[in-house]
């Protein structure tokens, strides 16, 4: 275990025993990592199959206009068909919660 004094340091966050990034090389090139290795230019993360579903349904719009359409048209030609039963339902379903 590393103890030191701290009334002896200054109050900088390395003396906190925070690690601080470098600023990036002029020539674009990475500084070597603490472990030897030379550190990526980019970061990156991978997202969960879960993750990325609700990536997708968050940048969907909100009303499918595609989908009011294709429903006006139905109903406009009389080819839009309700089961009043299905209705009967949702409404049931929605009101419970």
């Amino acid at each position: 275990m590393n103890v030191r004094d701290r009334s002896t340091y200054g109050p900088g966050p390395e003396n906190l025993g925070i690690e601080m990034p470098l600023p990036p090389r002029a020539d674009g090139h990475a500084f070597p990592s603490a472990s030897g290795g030379m550190g990526s230019a980019r970061d990156s993360s991978d997202l969960s199959p879960a993750a990325q579903v609700a990536s997708q349904a968050m940048q969907m719009p909100e009303i499918r206009m595609d989908r009011v359409a294709s429903l006006q048209q139905r109903i406009a030609s009389g080819s839009y068909q309700v089961a009043p039963q299905q209705v009967a339902d949702a409404m049931l379903r929605n009101l419970a919660g």
